[in-house]
């Protein structure tokens, strides 16, 4: 699954215009990071200091925000569907709305918010984005705490900071994990997906295309092929294996590296890179943390 960048940062050229797509100024971010995984797009903005401005968003045929604040004390006063209201945001309170009507605010104080825009049309596409058939209308809250949310944008915050490295497998499979707890928390829950299992055969295919390297062995692609929705076959592996997608391709990885390690004279970098690492220092990070030891120090004592 190819991972697509959006930069969006403060200082873009002169042409660029003065607001983003969020109707944030963008002179006044200090941190603008956006990228787009499994469906989604997930976003970082923030601003410190003092921090007074305002935002707006005509309305538009886009979809659903959900915003997650990172820190304390932000204060907004906003205007939607023609009402007016105040809230404070703290560390982990959340707030859903939709992008059909006009929005605006009024924002006092710094901020610091962890975004997620689900695509319109998201009531229909649920089946495929997470494996369940519509229901009810999303809830629309406002400085709602949200603790799943939080945990969810601890793990995605390091890959909108340097997405250059993050992995798509474990980027497709917190989309997967979002969509799945946004439908499950703010929507009428609709019928359940039929329960599948993977085992023999169709589990053994599974982890052939996760350990292929292939350029399509995406979550979703996977599941297509075993007539599964991405979320159902995310949940039978991780019922199958006791850890999810990802968590088994890098137990995997590591298996491979330390037979490797064990049986021949092969460099490390040689062995990194047939073994699915992006680099010597990336398996070596992985290695230690695993064992406790570098390649190096592990195979040395086997010696």
């Amino acid at each position: 699954m190819a991972v697509q960048v959006t930069t969006e940062a403060a200082g873009r050229a002169a042409s660029a215009p003065p607001a983003d797509s969020l109707g944030c100024a963008r002179a006044q971010l200090s941190r603008d990071e956006a990228l787009s995984a499994g469906g989604l797009v997930f976003r970082r903005k923030s601003a410190a200091g003092p921090h007074r401005a305002s935002v707006a968003t005509p309305a538009q045929e886009r979809g659903l925000l959900v915003g997650m604040s990172l820190v304390d004390g932000h204060h907004r006063r906003n205007t939607r569907r023609g009402q007016r209201g105040g809230r404070v945001f703290d560390r982990g309170m959340a707030y859903l709305r939709d992008f059909d009507s006009a929005y605006s605010a009024a924002m006092d104080g710094a901020f610091d918010f962890f975004l997620i825009e689900l695509p319109a049309g998201i009531g229909a596409e649920a089946e495929m984005l997470a494996g369940r058939r519509p229901g009810g209308s999303f809830e629309r809250v406002e400085a709602e705490p949200d603790p799943g949310l939080l945990l969810l944008a601890q793990s995605v915050l390091p890959a909108l900071a340097a997405p250059g490295r993050a992995d798509p497998l474990r980027l497709e499979e917190l989309a997967v994990l979002a969509t799945g707890h946004l439908l499950s928390r703010y929507r009428g829950a609709g019928p359940a997906e039929r329960t599948h299992r993977l085992c023999g055969p169709a589990l053994r295919q599974a982890q052939d295309r996760l350990a292929s390297r292939e350029e399509g062995a995406t979550i979703a692609a996977i599941a297509a092929d075993l007539g599964m929705s991405r979320s159902g076959f995310f949940a039978a592996f991780r019922a199958a294996t006791d850890q999810t997608p990802h968590q088994w391709l890098s137990a995997e990885r590591l298996r491979r590296a330390r037979q490797m390690l064990v049986s021949g004279e092969r460099s490390i970098a040689d062995i990194a890179l047939d073994c699915g690492f992006a680099d010597q220092s990336h398996f070596t990070r992985q290695f230690t943390r695993a064992t406790g030891l570098s390649p190096g120090r592990w195979r040395g004592r086997l010696r």
